[in-house]
């Protein structure tokens, strides 16, 4: 991967933090129905600020079920030793989600992901923010490792939405990103595949290029369907990384 690839991949473009800090200090309407406190008020209309963020009103942030149950993955470890395959424990990997891939949220992910619709950002920032920190995490025990893209795909796009959402997870959790993980190019895309197709697929798609810096690993993607890449990203930490322990988060949830 170029240098160049590397600042795309890695870093938060100044435009985006300015379309937020726009949302954030400048906009009063809510970015998902566009009501106006103001106006609301003026025309004797109801509007009920949220108390959770000044990116959505109240109503819209009801209108989320939020952080539903955990999604439950099995993790393949395989070992050179017949005999320790035979007696090792299957492994589970746990993925929250911040809310199902429904209404405004799958609208925004598609928004931003597919065209880079800026507008977008805020909403999904607002769902990363109900993500609550994991119980004993911290800056210094844990890292948060965005899936990677390939550099074919990052080439395509000039960008890559999910580092971009890893940097306002980071600042939300207070826990530094760790790009240790690289994807392999030539291997075809998980969109419109099904479960099996979609795990026959992502199998040996990762390498891992550095130790990781701590042994709590929290895995970070935008959408996850069945759980298969981030599946095997830990599939491929424990085998290298045994004493890793690995907990995986999205965005949403769902097809």
């Amino acid at each position: 991967m170029t240098v160049t690839q590397q600042i795309l991949q890695h870093t938060v473009p100044a435009f985006y933090q300015l379309g937020m800090w726009r949302v954030q200090y400048l906009q009063s309407a809510c970015c998902v129905c566009h009501s106006n406190p103001a106006v609301s008020k003026k025309e004797g209309l109801k509007f009920k600020p949220s108390f959770f963020s000044s990116i959505i009103c109240q109503a819209c942030h009801e209108g989320i079920h939020w952080q539903p149950d955990l999604l439950q993955h099995l993790i393949s470890v395989e070992n050179n030793n017949t005999l320790v395959n035979q007696l090792a424990q299957p492994l589970t990997l746990p993925i929250q989600s911040a809310a199902a891939h429904v209404s405004y949220i799958r609208a925004a992910i598609i928004a931003f992901k597919y065209k880079e619709q800026v507008d977008a950002l805020p909403v999904l920032v607002h769902a990363i923010q109900q993500l609550p920190r994991p119980k004993g995490c911290h800056a210094t025990n844990s890292v948060i490792v965005p899936t990677p893209t390939t550099s074919n795909r990052l080439r395509k796009r000039g960008y890559d939405p999910v580092s971009v959402l890893a940097y306002y997870l980071s600042k939300h959790w207070k826990i530094p990103l760790w790009h240790g993980v690289s994807r392999i190019d030539d291997v075809t895309s998980q969109q419109g595949l099904d479960r099996h197709e979609r795990q026959a697929n992502i199998n040996n798609t990762f390498n891992i290029n550095a130790k990781p810096p701590v042994t709590r690993l929290l895995l970070f993607d935008d959408v996850v369907t069945t759980g298969a890449t981030l599946a095997a990203i830990a599939s491929t930490m424990t085998r290298t990384f045994p004493d890793t322990k690995i907990r995986a988060y999205c965005v949403s949830h769902g097809k």
